[in-house]
């Protein structure tokens, strides 16, 4: 008995740490290609102080075009356009309008729960952090506005809004051979990149799982 307390309790510590971990609204994935089409989720890991989450509003930032949000069921997605400072000519058009932002309406996700509300689009020519805000809003008519960027320090207060790390092909090129260089540990750990933690915790519970059915 004594033993089995002592794995349960290495089990709830390594949940809470998990769960410390998805915190925040982030994108999945969120490293992306200077400009590049990208289909990334912005992720609700939670409500307001345990109240359920009824709507999310995800601001597009400038520079962002050919947007597309994936409809979420039973959420309610209304797509909200604004003009472009500088029109888009194509040989068959010309795009005056882009997708300012997207509200996810009418839905109710409880604070046990999290959801992915997905989004492609086109990045813009650029390298370095590119920002996003996102707005939630819960039954209790609280709202949770992650919107903060970190200040000249590096430090963030608040609500840290979503970031995506945009760099140019030849970068991500780069990076991606060296991993590749060494060998397959290193890969395995790319290709889950900030899942490394889950997976640590998976076998770490699938121990304490095998050494509670060996004492039973």
């Amino acid at each position: 008995m004594k033993f089995t307390v002592v794995a349960s309790a290495v089990v709830s510590t390594l949940l809470f740490a998990t769960s410390s971990v998805e915190a925040h609204v982030t994108a999945n994935p969120s490293i992306a290609v200077s400009g590049a089409y990208l289909q990334t989720n912005f992720r609700v890991p939670h409500g307001c102080d345990g109240n359920a989450t009824d709507m999310v509003i995800i601001e597009v930032p400038k520079g962002v075009t050919s947007v597309k949000p994936r409809a979420v069921v039973p959420w309610n997605t209304t797509i909200n356009m604004i003009p472009l400072d500088v029109p888009i000519v194509t040989s068959t058009s010309t795009v005056n309008t882009t997708v300012g932002s997207v509200v996810y309406s009418n839905g109710l996700l409880l604070d046990s729960m999290y959801e992915d509300f997905g989004m492609q689009f086109k990045l813009p020519v650029m390298e370095g952090a590119l920002y996003w805000r996102v707005y939630q809003h819960c039954v209790n008519n609280a709202w949770n506005n992650w919107t903060e960027v970190p200040d000249a320090s590096g430090k963030t207060t608040g609500f840290p809004a979503p970031v995506i790390t945009v760099s140019n092909a030849s970068t991500t090129t780069t990076t991606t051979t060296s991993a590749d260089s060494t060998g397959s540990t290193n890969k395995s750990n790319a290709a889950t990149g900030g899942f490394q933690v889950l997976g640590f915790v998976h076998i770490v519970l699938v121990g304490a799982g095998s050494l509670l059915m060996a004492m039973v």
